[in-house]
């Protein structure tokens, strides 16, 4: 894109912002920083708006960002001054550096993603419990049990209690436990899941019942192991943008379901870091095409990962919302990091 046509653009996202309201161009022209007439700017606008990138509402002489103008101002145009990110630290780390624990800590965090954008601040808190499988090992404890003894590769040890198959002695239960080390020894869950289903399909070592229990343990960490707290969904219902009731009524849902935000989180949570941010239509979230979401995965110990952010309108100021999400992220994991805190 033309320096001339990027700073038009930049221009008319940043007075957008501001007003809210379709933006022309005799007041570009006036604010006397372009050094262009109407007409010249007028140009422009009409080839950023045949780009895709500006929008003529109704019948209106001004114009607003469309979802990409705003992608394109976010990825190449915004600029975060320097002493923003230093007030940021400062007041992040003064609210959060004297948590007693871990869930206080995450509780402080949305209330300040919640305080310092005056949007609905979200932390998301997912258990991980190991990333692969080490060993494995099948205990007798009686004639009807046996406990399997899962070892991680963090070195954590997590137990289980399962039915004996019938008539197998202590030899065939080890030559089981050895088959199920070659199976599943350097898996992720995903992939353990993935390989016990496909062993119970075949049934080759006529053990399915035992194996189905060690799926249902495999499948236990991924459900009911996310806690999420929220804090300043009220705010939200003093913006323009949510005065339009099914906008509202879409956005309250989905704080309060949870699922329809989690596939964002785990795209977040797929990232090594950096904040990520949906605008308006990216996010696919029915009936809140003028809401947009600002996440960032934090981390803790070996067990812990998370993401935290906020959403909010979509005409928010995203250079001032970005780095108090990343700000954010970065304090919770240093803090989580310090092994200060326990579950």
């Amino acid at each position: 894109m033309k320096d001339r046509h990027e700073h038009i653009l930049g221009e008319v996202v940043r007075a957008y912002l501001n007003t809210g309201q379709p933006v022309g161009s005799r007041t570009l022209s006036e604010q006397g920083e372009l050094g262009l007439s109407p007409a010249s700017i007028r140009n422009v606008m009409a080839e950023l708006e045949r780009q895709g990138l500006l929008a003529s509402p109704h019948t209106s002489a001004g114009r607003v960002p469309t979802d990409i103008g705003l992608r394109y101002f976010v990825d190449s145009l915004m600029a975060v001054d320097p002493e923003v990110n230093k007030q940021l630290e400062n007041s992040v780390a003064g609210h959060l550096s004297s948590t007693p624990e871990r869930n206080i800590l995450l509780k402080r965090a949305t209330d300040e993603l919640a305080n310092l954008t005056h949007f609905a601040g979200m932390v998301w808190v997912r258990e991980q419990g190991f990333n692969r499988i080490n060993r494995i090992e099948l205990v007798p404890v009686s004639s009807e049990k046996l406990l399997a003894v899962i070892v991680t590769d963090s070195g954590e040890v997590q137990n289980r209690l399962i039915a004996r198959p019938r008539n197998f002695s202590d030899v065939a239960l080890h030559e089981i436990s050895v088959r199920l080390n070659e199976l599943l020894s350097g898996c992720n869950l995903e992939e353990v899941r993935l390989r016990l289903q496909r062993e119970m399909e075949s049934d080759r070592l006529r053990v399915r019942h035992l194996l189905g229990d060690l799926k249902r343990w495999a499948d236990a960490p991924t459900e009911g192991q996310t806690d999420m707290f929220v804090s300043g969904q009220r705010q939200l219902l003093e913006m323009p943008e949510f005065a339009v009731v099914d906008t509202i009524r879409s956005l309250m849902s989905a704080i309060e379901d949870r699922q329809q935000l989690l596939h964002l989180v785990e795209q977040v949570e797929r990232e090594e870091s950096g904040v990520k941010v949906f605008i308006g239509s990216e996010h696919a979230l029915v009936n809140m095409e003028q809401v947009s979401v600002v996440l960032s995965r934090y981390e803790g110990p070996a067990n812990i990962v998370g993401t935290l952010g906020v959403i909010g309108p979509r005409r928010m100021h995203y250079e001032r919302v970005m780095p108090i999400v990343d700000c954010t992220a970065k304090w919770v994991s240093r803090m989580l990091s310090g092994g200060l805190y326990a579950k």
